[in-house]
């Protein structure tokens, strides 16, 4: 299975990295905003502003996995990884499934959970984690 998800243009498995799972979060519309609103004290119901709808930003967690060959790796795909997220302005999130290019930019991680598997007789690191981002409507 080939992964081409990229972060700025950055294969994520050129770092060890790939989604697992989350995607389908940013396929979700986004929550309108709050809409002005008259309540007309000599008029049934209420009066709504809805010329110019306005959206907000959403915020999507997607559940993230580094392998690499050992711990000295992990530690390299690891900062390569971060130094995409801390990057100034807009990240350039594209997700090869959607065939989309997302901006957003990184909020917080998560979760990490550290396991060694074995794979064809050599120890490898595995570790889970999970990734939120802000994405910008």
């Amino acid at each position: 299975m080939v992964f081409k998800d990229k972060l700025n243009n950055v294969l994520l498995s050129n770092i060890g990295a790939v989604i697992q799972t989350g995607t389908e979060e940013l396929l979700a519309y986004p929550e309108r905003k709050s809409v002005y609103e008259n309540d007309w004290a000599e008029e049934n119901g209420s009066q709504y502003d809805l010329d110019n709808p306005k959206f907000k930003d959403k915020e999507v967690t997607l559940k993230m996995a580094i392998l690499a060959d050992d711990n000295t790796q992990y530690w390299q795909y690891s900062n390569a990884l971060f130094n995409e997220l801390k990057k100034a302005g807009q990240l350039a999130l594209y997700i090869f499934d959607h065939d989309k290019t997302y901006q957003v930019f990184y909020m917080k991680s998560g979760n990490f959970k550290k396991t060694f598997k074995r794979l064809k007789n050599t120890e490898k690191v595995f570790v889970k984690f999970d990734l939120t981002f802000k994405v910008l409507y």
